[in-house]
This record gives structure tokens, C-alpha cells and sequence, in this order.
């Protein structure tokens, strides 16, 4: 009767609905923020793992190109034997770059120049405005960016390639240059070389993987696993919502409505008399109701 009596009351909300839009505001959030943040830290990721890769490519280059210059080329060009990978770092790295490339296709490693004996190191646009940069400013070092070479996205290393002292008996006057290399090569490129100057590239690229893809599947994971975890906080909450308010409110509720119509004898079951809010609202109300009872007794025997 008494569930009954306060099923009357008009509610326009439940506490219980408040809470579930709470809720649901939160879940959106966390959902609108997740998108970006799991996009920064993808990007993030993938340029990392992409320069520690670059990093180790650029060193074996350097090592094979500062062996050559420190220790074969010295032992071998007094003795008058020439063999292209042992004379010329440039060949060298070349050489073990195509074996290196044999295995991981997926990387770019080139020695580019504008004025190469193998006119396959001819620059791609990117090699030449990296080229560009390199000469107009000779204290540039290094250049490291994401670029695009034949269709493919790379985080590039780029060094400059200057003249040295070495590299003359190779690259200077053609007429004086080692048959090993104007047979194979040619006479029309690859020479005239002038002392400090920038005549090409080092440019090592590790394949950047398709950050959007990833950020669409991670992103997917992050719903996913934010709807499950919603979903979950969810029912628990309403159930401990249930148990520990809105029941005992509704007993509250239903023992008013009975007081306020007359009946004095409804009395609190003893679990809705607790040790915290609901339970102090609780016992007033059965104070009140003991008044009231206690003043309606005065006032039929006076």
C-alpha cells in the first residue's frame, strides 16, 4: 500500500537518472578527448621508433664510409691497387647499402649527387631541395624531416658529401682520373670537383608507418575498451545507486505519504534506519511521526 501511495508523487527526474546522465557525459568526454590524445601519441611513437632506426642507419653508413677514409684507402692507393670499395667511400657505402637494402626493401639509403659518376645517385626532388639547403648554408650538419621519396613516406637523415682531399684523384680532371673508373663511368660525369664544396647527399629514410591507419585502429580499441568500462561502471552504479538511495529514499517517501494521509501506525524497517544521511532523514521522519501520533491521542482524549 505504501509503494502504491508514493508511486503517486509526479517526478520529473530520478536521482538515478541524473547519475546515468552524469554518466554519460563523462563517457562522451572521455571519448572526444581520447581521439586527439590517442593521435599526438601515436605520431609521437611512430617519429621515435622511426629516429631510433634512423639513428643506428645513419652510424653504419658513417662507419663504412670513416673505414674506408682511415684505414683501406690508406693501406691500398700507395700501392697503386684499385678496388672500388676500398678506395672510395662513396662505393663503399653504396655497395653496402644495396646488400642492407637486399634484406629490408622498406628502408632508402643513397649517396645522391647532381654530379655523380653512377648517374643512378641523381637526386629525387627531395635530394635536390635537400641539396639546396645543404649549400646555402654551410654550417648545416644535418637535416632530419619526414619526406616523401618515389611514392613513399620516410623520416629522412640527410648529410652533406664535401670534397676532400681524397676524393680528387677520383673526381678532379678526367684525363687523370684511374681507368677503374672512366671505363665504367665515363668521362662527361663525376669530375671538375672543387675542394670544400657540396657535391651531394647522404640520405638514409625509414618508412614511416601509415600514422592515420593506426591512429583508426588504436582509436577503435580506446572506444571499445572505454564502452566496456562504461558500460560496467554503469550497472554497478545503479545498482549501489538502488541499494543505498534510491530504495531507502522510496521507503522514506512511501512512510511520509502514510503519515501525511492519516496513518500513524507506519512504522521504518529497521535496515532503513542506518548510521549515515538517509538514516537521520529516516529517524526524523519516525520522530515526527511519533509526535504526530502522540498530539492526535492529546487531542481525542481532550
Amino acid at each position: 500500500m505504501a509503494e502504491s501511495s508514493a508511486g503517486k508523487v509526479k517526478r520529473s527526474s530520478s536521482v538515478r537518472g541524473r547519475f546515468n546522465r552524469a554518466l554519460l557525459l563523462f563517457y562522451i568526454i572521455s571519448v572526444l578527448v581520447s581521439i586527439p590524445a590517442t593521435y599526438f601519441l601515436t605520431k609521437q611513437q611512430v617519429l621515435s621508433q622511426a629516429d631510433r632506426e634512423l639513428t643506428l642507419l645513419v652510424d653504419m653508413i658513417r662507419a663504412a664510409r670513416n673505414v674506408v677514409r682511415e684505414e683501406t684507402r690508406p693501406y691500398f692507393m700507395p700501392k697503386g691497387e684499385f678496388f672500388g670499395p676500398t678506395i672510395s667511400s662513396t662505393v663503399m657505402a653504396n655497395t653496402i647499402a644495396g646488400k642492407f637494402l637486399r634484406e629490408q626493401p622498406d628502408y632508402y639509403i643513397k649517396i645522391a649527387s647532381d654530379n655523380p659518376l653512377n648517374l643512378k645517385n641523381l637526386p629525387e626532388p627531395l635530394e635536390t631541395q635537400l641539396l639546396s639547403r645543404f649549400r646555402a648554408d654551410g654550417e648545416l650538419k644535418r637535416i632530419v624531416e619526414t619526406g616523401t621519396v618515389k611514392g613513399k613516406l620516410y623520416l629522412v637523415s640527410a648529410a652533406p658529401a664535401k670534397v676532400k682531399k681524397g676524393c680528387m684523384r677520383c673526381h678532379g680532371d678526367p684525363a687523370e682520373a684511374p681507368s677503374e673508373i672512366t671505363e665504367p663511368y665515363g668521362t662527361t660525369s663525376g669530375y671538375h670537383y672543387t675542394m670544400g664544396d657540396v657535391v651531394g647527399a647522404t640520405v638514409v629514410g625509414v618508412p614511416l608507418a601509415d600514422v592515420n591507419s593506426l591512429v583508426v585502429q588504436r582509436s577503435i580499441a580506446v572506444i571499445i575498451t572505454l564502452s566496456l568500462l562504461f558500460a560496467l561502471v554503469l550497472v554497478l552504479v545503479n545498482l549501489l545507486v538502488r541499494r543505498s538511495i534510491i530504495n531507502p529514499l522510496s521507503a522514506i517517501t512511501a512512510h511520509a505519504y502514510a503519515v501525511s494521509h492519516g496513518d500513524f501506525d507506519a512504522v521504518f524497517d529497521k535496515e532503513n534506519l542506518r548510521d549515515d544521511e538517509i538514516g537521520e532523514l529516516a529517524i526524523s521522519f519516525e520522530l515526527m511521526r511519533r509526535s504526530m501520533l502522540l498530539a492526535a491521542k492529546r487531542l481525542k482524549g481532550g
